[in-house]
């Protein structure tokens, strides 16, 4: 398991501009009639020739399998190398004729839920684009505590690489945060990969060696799971975005 570190000076909140954001649009969609004009409103919205010449990242329409007591049973998670480039995609999207239809079909079908921008402090594992089931770890930590809680990861995935399947990530909360400070993405290319992982859990000594010293600086928030129902790579996939390789 190769280890790809985004940012390896120092992990405090004040670098995490620096780095490809994530923002999470999550929404709830109450029928099948509804989640299939979504899908196809997104799909001609995707396929435009303005997303093709204005879209520099890429874009994952999500089905959450379980989130707790949240409502969303959908959401959008846009992938882009900055934020700045994010809020030019957004500014241009909403000025557009195919942004604005695309809006019109998603008020329409959904009713928006919430709204995060995360940004990866550091990932792990090897990023690949056939990971579509993801585990979503969210925690609070102190800003101070930050660094304790990267370098027990980095320790823990030298000590699992070469049993773990997937990939993982550590994201910090940039916005729309809550209670929420920082979040672990774990991507798996199987729900029979993650489960097959997650039995294996219990008995790993390394993963419970750091779960033990993480109680010890996090405060855990819940945890869920999802999948990637369909993926739009415009100018950059997964593997781009985690790795900083950005045309």
């Amino acid at each position: 398991m190769k280890k790809f570190l985004i940012s390896i000076v120092a992990l405090s909140a004040s670098l995490i501009f620096a780095n490809p954001v994530w923002v999470q649009y999550e929404i709830k969609v109450d029928n099948p009639q509804s989640t299939s004009n979504i899908i196809n409103a997104t799909d001609k919205f995707m396929a435009s020739r303005f997303v093709q010449e204005n879209f520099k990242g890429s874009l994952h329409l999500n089905a959450w399998i379980a989130n707790g007591h949240s409502e969303a049973t959908h959401g959008f998670a846009v992938l882009q190398p900055s934020l700045t480039a994010h809020t030019q995609w957004v500014a241009a999207m909403n000025q557009s004729k195919e942004g604005q239809e695309f809006g019109s079909v998603l008020r329409e079908n959904s009713s928006p839920v919430f709204q995060r921008i995360n940004s990866f402090l550091e990932t792990y594992g090897s990023p690949s684009n056939e990971d579509t089931y993801w585990e979503v770890h969210e925690f609070s930590a102190k800003p101070s505590d930050v660094n304790a809680i990267a370098r027990a990861t980095q320790k823990m995935d030298q000590a699992i690489k070469a049993d773990f399947p997937g990939q993982f990530g550590l994201s910090a909360v940039s916005f729309g945060s809550g209670e929420v400070t920082h979040l672990l993405t774990v991507g798996f290319s199987s729900i029979a990969e993650l489960e097959a992982w997650e039995d294996s859990v219990p008995t790993n000594k390394a993963v419970q060696k750091w779960l033990k010293t993480l109680d010890s600086l996090v405060e855990w928030k819940g945890s869920d799971v999802l999948m990637n129902a369909k993926v739009y790579d415009s100018a950059s996939d997964l593997e781009t975005f985690v790795t900083k390789d950005f045309e």
